[in-house]
């Protein structure tokens, strides 16, 4: 269930009643009434209208894509490993390790926003987090995840299609998906 449904829905039931209302206010107070029929009518055709656009606006990333006979050329990557967070930052194993794990958790809380500006093509928005996550991932270490976004702000920078963007993410999410099971995080 999407996060955002049930504020929508609380929207277009909060609309039906101001619409209500203002349909009984102009069926008593205006100087030239319509009949009740073509009140009716009129929002029964806004809610329609309305209707219409959450539909549209629910559609989520998966579904703005043509996804038919994709195959996502996920890369052979290294495994990922943080031994530059021990070695140029002097942190221990154990820091290194905790702070791959605070690494995972912000490319999940990304996630949904790269796909929001994926899905409104706003660039400058998608160059802006792909860049801080890529930046944090590299600081700490080299192959697997680190290498896919160090490919995703490339394809961002040089503003290929949405279409390529859209596999960078999910070759992203792929390499996310193999560091948490390496990392043993569900």
């Amino acid at each position: 269930m999407n996060g955002s449904e049930p504020f929508l829905l609380s929207l277009a039931i909060f609309l039906l009643v101001v619409l209500i209302f203002y349909s009984l206010y102009l069926h008593f107070h205006a100087k030239s009434s319509k009949s009740a029929e073509s009140q009716s009518q009129s929002l029964k055709n806004m809610l329609d209208e309305y209707a219409k656009k959450v539909q549209e606006d629910e559609g989520g990333i998966d579904e703005k894509f043509d996804l038919s006979g994709l195959v996502i050329p996920t890369k052979t990557l290294d495994k990922y490993d943080n031994t530059r967070a021990v070695e140029e930052m002097g942190l221990t194993q154990e820091e290194a390790d905790n702070f791959v794990l605070e690494l995972v958790k912000a490319l999940e809380s990304e996630i949904p926003r790269i796909e929001e500006s994926i899905l409104n093509a706003d660039m400058k928005k998608l160059e802006e987090i792909v860049h801080t996550i890529t930046g944090s991932s590299s600081t700490l270490g080299s192959g697997g995840v680190s290498s896919a976004l160090i490919s995703f702000y490339t394809a961002v920078q040089h503003r290929d299609s949405l279409q390529e963007l859209y596999v960078h993410l999910q070759n992203v999410k792929y390499y996310l998906a193999e560091l948490k099971k390496q990392t043993q995080i569900n």
